[in-house]
């Protein structure tokens, strides 16, 4: 019964008009890639070295996805015409993905053909050698031709027939490729983290080969992520069993005593990492005799350095970063050996099974709000541990894209009271950090106008306020402004800002185009945070402050308050709320936030420049919340990550970045405008439009049929 009512519509002409259409579509866009040389240049990074390149993936996957996105818009036209469940048989999905991919490969074929005859170059300058060689896999285009149209419509129905894949094993197998996708294009960053003496090493030999990945470090990562991918639904209640036995079996003091131990020891690394030395620990602390300076072991390590501790001043700071490592080194050895004794514990209490209730007890006996909260001192635990140790484990030009990541998530989460609290759409919030580094640098460098030579902690509330009372003038003029005009208002007021520091009227006081140099680096006592592994800690305090502050508002009386003026200005000022107030509210303490992140910056460069404030720095942080979800604090940090991490990251692609970001929001708006982790309130809202629309949809249908009825009578 349902093949004869879906036969009709696969077959029908509207259908093979979309596939077509769909099929050009693709086929344009891989066109686009090729003529625009990211093809090309993506090439030069392999995936898996020696076999694919990321440029053929690309092409891989617009291929595939073009029979996806057929067979997902034919699901859409049987939903629509009978209003039944959403489905396609396998052939038919399998054909018209084929189709689709059949299309995209003759286009291509086409253009390589007509390359090989006629010289492009002179209009097209991509249409290089190397792009013809790499479309060709180095032989002549008359012999892969064909080759090239049979392998589109294989890969057209290799993506069509995804949606006939049981969710159990698609999952898997989609998480699997893209882990490998993901890290053959992190190859740099791979072979960074992992150039370290001992295991990391052997780990990057096994992993990397070449200009990419190795077949057996692909397969490994492949089989390790689909077995990640199948227990994932199962590890809540492990992480719940495994709590259960923790607070069951081992004994409060062994609890206290071990998370003691390990936060003395990881507060130790850290001060070591910032005041001492960036570099590893050693295994175990290397101590030298006064004689021989001969290597002792660490039984005689302590003695050593309890008299050495009294010599001369030039040897103190040696004794004390050898002090220093001798008590991480103890501190981490007694954390083992707590683990290991904790585990034999465990291990002998379920072996004697006891008759005690405690032992005895079960997990659904056991208070459920005591799991729940070891639960989370648990996880927050280990993610702030995680968090402090990421410069440690990932190096330094890792740590530099974190800062970057971490200041953009700064603005980021001072945007957000602006636009995803309050309603209020700023493209100017650039100027806000341009305000909190430009005073950071008169206030604290000694070649400023000003002369006044503070340090950063002491500048850093007046910069502060400075823009803060910034964001209050800002506000003024826009009260009454909405929607469009107040974005259009809002990125005058930026550039307005950038071409004010650039000028030649303040150039006495801003600098004009030369900006403010020797802005002196942060300090805390004689330890100068100088080096993106040492600011990674002032910009974690920074975002976590912002977040604090950004989750105590959203459920406070301001927070709904905003979240009124954001659904319907006029019902709130309807029901009591003072909107001039809010809304310069608002505009105050997002610039606030965004200030922490310019001094941070002014700080981290030592030398600031209007050219670095323009307008794609208000459009950046805009992005991060469209993608992360807008109003959504865990979906600025994702958005974060997404927009400025990745690109960082992939530096040689610096050229195409804009092009990437208008792709990826076009694709958010079409595929999932509410973010991708959205904010419950906003899912809802868009659901509810998304709803209406469709009813709407299948109203207009159901007219459209009753009239043709109609008429055929």
């Amino acid at each position: 019964m349902t093949t004869s009512i879906i036969t009709p519509v696969v077959l029908n002409r509207k259908t093979a008009s979309k596939t077509m259409m769909i099929g050009i579509y693709s086929g344009l866009v891989a066109l686009f890639v090729c003529l625009i040389g990211m093809v090309e240049t993506f090439g030069e990074r392999d995936i898996i070295g020696g076999i694919i390149s990321m440029g053929h993936t690309m092409l891989i996957i617009i291929t595939m996805g073009g029979g996806a996105f057929a067979v997902n818009k034919l699901r859409e036209n049987i939903y629509v015409s009978t209003q039944k469940e959403r489905q396609v048989p396998l052939l038919a999905g399998i054909l018209v993905g084929m189709a689709t991919g059949l299309i995209v490969g003759a286009m291509l074929a086409f253009f390589v053909f007509a390359a090989e005859l006629v010289d492009m170059r002179s209009v097209l300058i991509n249409v290089s050698p190397g792009l013809l060689e790499m479309l060709t896999l180095q032989k002549p285009a008359s012999q892969v031709t064909l080759t090239i149209i049979i392998l589109g419509a294989l890969l057209g129905g290799l993506g069509a027939s995804i949606f006939h894949i049981p969710p159990r094993i698609r999952v898997p197998l989609v998480v699997g490729l893209s882990s490998v996708v993901s890290l053959g294009m992190l190859r740099d960053m791979v072979r960074i983290v992992l150039s370290r003496e001992g295991w990391p090493s052997l780990l990057l030999s096994f992993l990397v080969q070449n200009q990419g990945l190795s077949i057996a470090g692909a397969i490994t990562i492949f089989i390790i992520a689909i077995v990640l991918a199948i227990i994932w639904p199962y590890l809540p209640a492990m992480y719940d069993k495994a709590v259960w036995i923790v607070v069951t079996y081992v004994p409060r003091v062994v609890q206290l005593l071990g998370c003691i131990l390990f936060a003395i020891t990881l507060a130790m690394r850290i001060f070591w990492f910032i005041a001492i030395n960036d570099k590893d620990l050693p295994l175990l602390p290397s101590c030298q005799t006064t004689d021989n300076y001969s290597d002792v072991g660490l039984s005689q390590c302590m003695s050593i350095l309890s008299k050495d501790v009294s010599t001369t001043t030039d040897r103190l700071g040696t004794n004390f970063a050898t002090l220093v490592s001798s008590i991480i080194t103890v501190s981490e050895m007694l954390v083992a050996a707590g683990i290991v004794l904790s585990v034999i514990f465990v291990l002998w209490q379920m072996w004697q099974h006891t008759k005690s209730t405690r032992t005895n007890s079960t997990f659904e006996d056991l208070d459920k709000a005591l799991i729940l909260i070891t639960k989370r001192k648990i996880s927050t635990f280990f993610g702030i541990t995680l968090l402090v140790s990421l410069p440690i484990l990932l190096g330094v030009y890792p740590s530099e894209v974190l800062v970057n990541v971490g200041l953009y998530m700064l603005m980021g989460f001072g945007l957000n009271i602006v636009v995803g609290m309050a309603g209020l759409l700023d493209l100017g919030y650039v100027a806000f950090f341009a305000v909190g580094a430009y005073s950071t640098a008169l206030l604290t460098s000694p070649r400023a106008s000003l002369e006044l030579g503070m340090s950063f902690w002491t500048a850093l509330p007046l910069v502060i306020l400075i823009t803060g009372a910034t964001g209050l003038l800002v506000g003024a003029p826009v009260l009454r402004m909405r929607g469009d005009y107040l974005a259009i208002v809002t990125l005058g007021f930026g550039e307005i800002a950038r071409f004010v520091f650039l000028s030649d009227w303040f150039k006495p006081w801003l600098g004009g185009a030369q900006g403010i140099i020797k802005i002196p680096p942060i300090s805390i006592g004689n330890i100068q945070f100088i080096g993106p592994h040492r600011l990674y800690y002032l910009v974690i305090v920074g975002c976590l402050i912002a977040l604090f502050i950004s989750a105590r508002l959203r459920g406070s009386r301001v927070g709904r308050a905003w979240m009124a003026m954001s659904e319907d200005e006029q019902v709130a000022e309807t029901m009591g709320i003072n909107t001039v107030y809010y809304k310069l509210l608002a505009f105050g303490l997002g610039a606030m936030i965004a200030s922490i992140s310019g001094a941070i910056f002014a700080a981290k460069l030592g030398t600031i420049f209007p050219h670095s404030f323009n307008v794609l720095v208000s459009i950046t942080a805009l992005s991060l919340l469209i993608v992360g979800g807008i109003g959504s604090l865990p979906g600025i940090i994702v958005g974060a990550l997404v927009l400025v991490g990745l690109p960082e990251l992939l530096r040689e692609f610096t050229e195409y970045r804009l092009l990437i970001y208008g792709a990826v929001l076009v694709f958010m708006m079409l595929a999932r405008p509410e973010g991708l982790i959205p904010r419950v309130r906003r899912t809802r809202k868009l659901d509810a439009q998304e709803l209406s629309q469709d009813a709407w949809l299948h109203d207009e249908t159901d007219i459209k049929n009753d009239s043709g009825v109609a008429l055929a009578s």
